[in-house]
């Protein structure tokens, strides 16, 4: 429950009293009558202007004077705020209460025995954070009335020795947080020093089943005795589940808190309407720790435990004294599974059921961007993963800080180890606009082909190192309107590669062979350079520059990809460099979407032959600023570095062509040997 909710309990045990207090008043104005129920009256009004709203007694009102007092009441009602939805906001069916009346002079409360049967408490807010249990006239000193209800001490808390509740029912609202706990409450009880108190619930929180156990030390060791008041907490909203056991030095003012907590359940993001803290979507987790306070300063220390398939220890704090409250946390990994992250980028942990798509065959998926989560709390979190495993890739480790500042998401920086390279870089998505907005720059350094698929079926079939970059920005309220409205670059290069045969085997089109690249057995074929470039406007990926150079032949592309439908619409062309036996060189067409792409073959067209020279001089051109946007200031592209260097004199366009065919895959050597002229 918010802050404000332990005030709530407060109120409800000092309206109690505070009921039975005005009854004793009223004794002294009714002792001449016989009949008590004409008491009720008075009771009524004065509790009525006390609190500045109606209070009803509707049933009898019977008092045995005597040591103890011994008061009766029935038929209790409160009325509630004007704006709320229900017109009683507290009823008791039955009250009986014994007060001990010497105590009273010295100013002390000491009832032996209190049970109150039937009691309904309605506590809501509205949609403008106006709380009903604030009571006086509007423009009442809030701090007079907080310290006029709320004890300082623990001493100032009445005696009770037994206290029952029957049959209760407690409902809260709280449209801010999307919160609706409908809860009953069965029995609260304490006989003596070494008894405890117990309450016991169930109900429902924001649609969920919802169980509350709560075990404490006597009354009277909560009133009297100096030692940390021992308390166990156990409670469930759905599947998440949360176990607190320890002790409070001082429970009136919550401080002194020291208490182990245990929380688990089936998806972190659960947590929201419970504790306020956005937290992306998970798989199953089990984590512990300490719990302590010092003002409004909440901190989780010594927190361990799992997340999915992933090991998480570190320190959390959260600070309620702000505006929002701010979350802090230094977190760390020793084994930290890649599907684990999968939340932080709006995909899902689970795999692709657990969010909705656009249709079927659909990629990117239609994740709503929760801008509610992002606005109620601020955050700074540091992540180190020290060996992320993934089935997909061979990842070496992880570093990332998640910046939260009113709905505004940075995560800056973000660096994970990849194929022995690293992608570094930065993401945004600012959720405080009313729709959101996406950013993106994201490098790709060294990665090396041969160690990305190391692990995998294309071990040793594939090689080269990669360099890239990416750079989005786009708005909408879910990932897909995100990627589907953006605007920015996309380009890839990869230097000194080689591929075999085994490599493309079972593609529907032996794409390679088509455009004129000839493979033949496992022998690796070298290729000098692959370059992509693309610019992105309104979602849509125009091809700039697509090239690949090979020692005998240069492949270039040209068209265009969606990210608003995935559509795929590009035409791949080969040309030889040197007059070559075996190759057709038949353009390749790309169709279909981004998860069921389509290649195939125009045969109504054949691509020119000897046009290499004319490629390099006009098609390579927009390649002129392609490597300085992917690895600024880089000396791992070598072959690549050359093919655009050369790119960038037209008139060198066919001098070009031999030069970028003779280099030597990997070492950017020429050997003379490789390709032959294309004059």
């Amino acid at each position: 429950m918010k802050a404000g909710a332990g005030s709530v309990f407060k109120w409800i045990g000092y309206g109690l009293l505070g009921l039975v207090g005005l009854i004793v008043v009223g004794v002294g104005a009714v002792l001449l009558l016989f009949d008590w129920n004409d008491a009720r009256g008075f009771v009524a009004r004065r509790a009525s202007a006390a609190l500045n709203r109606e209070v009803a007694i509707d049933g009898d009102l019977r008092v045995h004077l005597g040591n103890p007092i011994r008061i009766h009441l029935e038929g209790l009602r409160i009325a509630n705020a004007d704006w709320a939805q229900d017109r009683t906001m507290a009823e008791i069916r039955a009250l009986d209460a014994s007060l001990r009346p010497w105590p009273l002079l010295r100013g002390n409360w000491e009832l032996p025995e209190l049970k109150v049967e039937g009691p309904k408490l309605i506590l809501e807010r509205n949609g403008k954070g106006d709380a009903n249990w604030n009571f006086g006239p509007p423009n009442a000193e809030k701090a007079v009335a907080k310290e006029a209800v709320t004890p300082d001490k623990r001493g100032d808390i009445p005696v009770i020795g037994r206290l029952l509740i029957a049959d209760g029912r407690m409902r809260y609202r709280d449209p801010t947080s999307d919160i609706d706990i409908d809860n009953t409450i069965n029995t609260a009880t304490g006989d003596n020093d070494s008894d405890t108190v117990q309450l016991n619930g169930k109900g429902n929180f924001a649609g969920k089943p919802f169980t509350l156990a709560v075990e404490g030390g006597s009354l009277l060791t909560l009133r009297d005795d100096p030692k940390p008041y021992p308390l166990k907490i156990d409670a469930a909203v759905g599947k998440t589940k949360g176990r607190i056991e320890g002790s409070v030095a001082e429970p009136v003012k919550l401080e002194g808190v020291d208490l182990s907590v245990a929380l688990s359940g089936d998806d972190l993001a659960e947590i929201f309407p419970i504790l306020g803290i956005p937290t992306p979507k998970t798989r199953p987790y089990s984590i512990s720790g300490h719990l302590s306070r010092e003002g409004g300063l909440w901190a989780f220390h010594g927190m361990n435990g799992k997340v999915g398939e992933s090991d998480l220890a570190g320190d959390l704090s959260v600070d309620t004294n702000g505006e929002r409250p701010m979350v802090k946390a230094d977190l760390t990994s020793n084994r930290l599974a890649a599907q684990d992250l999968a939340g932080l980028i709006g995909a899902s942990p689970r795999g692709s059921g657990d969010y909705p798509t656009r249709g079927n065959g659909r990629v990117i998926p239609a994740t709503p961007v929760n801008v509610e989560m992002l606005r109620n709390t601020d955050m700074d979190v540091r992540l180190r993963g020290k060996r992320v495993e993934a089935p997909f890739a061979p990842l070496q480790d992880l570093d990332m800080r998640v910046r939260l500042t009113n709905g505004d998401l940075h995560f800056d920086p973000l660096s994970l180890g990849i194929g022995g390279g690293r992608i570094v870089g930065t993401v945004q998505v600012d959720g405080s606009r009313k729709v959101p907005a996406m950013r993106t720059n994201l490098d790709i350094r060294a990665m090396k082909l041969s160690t990305f698929f190391s692990e995998t079926s294309l071990a040793g079939q594939i090689g080269g190192t990669v360099a890239g970059r990416i750079q989005l920005a786009g708005s909408g309220k879910t990932v897909a309107d995100l990627l589907g409205s953006s605007d920015g670059k996309i380009g890839v290069a990869v230097d000194g590669g080689r591929v075999t045969s085994l490599a493309v085997k079972g593609l529907k089109t032996n794409i390679l062979e088509t455009l004129g690249v000839v493979i033949s057995g496992s022998k690796p074929m070298p290729f000098n350079c692959l370059v992509g470039n693309m610019a992105v406007q309104n979602g849509v990926a125009q091809v700039e520059a697509l090239v690949l150079d090979t020692p005998e032949t240069l492949v270039t592309g040209k068209g265009r990809i969606s990210l608003r439908n995935e559509a795929l619409d590009l035409r791949i062309v080969g040309d030889s460099k040197s007059p070559q036996v075996f190759a057709t060189h038949v353009p390749v067409l790309v169709g279909g979407t981004l998860g069921n792409p389509d290649i195939g073959v125009d045969p109504t067209e054949s691509a020119a032959r000897g046009a290499a020279a004319v490629a390099l001089g006009v098609l390579l051109t927009p390649l002129a600023g392609v490597l300085p946007f992917l690895d600024p200031g880089s000396e791992e592209q070598p072959q690549c570095g050359r093919l655009v260097q050369d790119a960038r004199s037209p008139d060198k366009g066919a001098a070009a062509s031999g030069r970028t065919g003779a280099g030597k895959s990997g070492d950017g050597r020429g050997d003379g040997k490789a390709s032959g002229s294309a004059r």
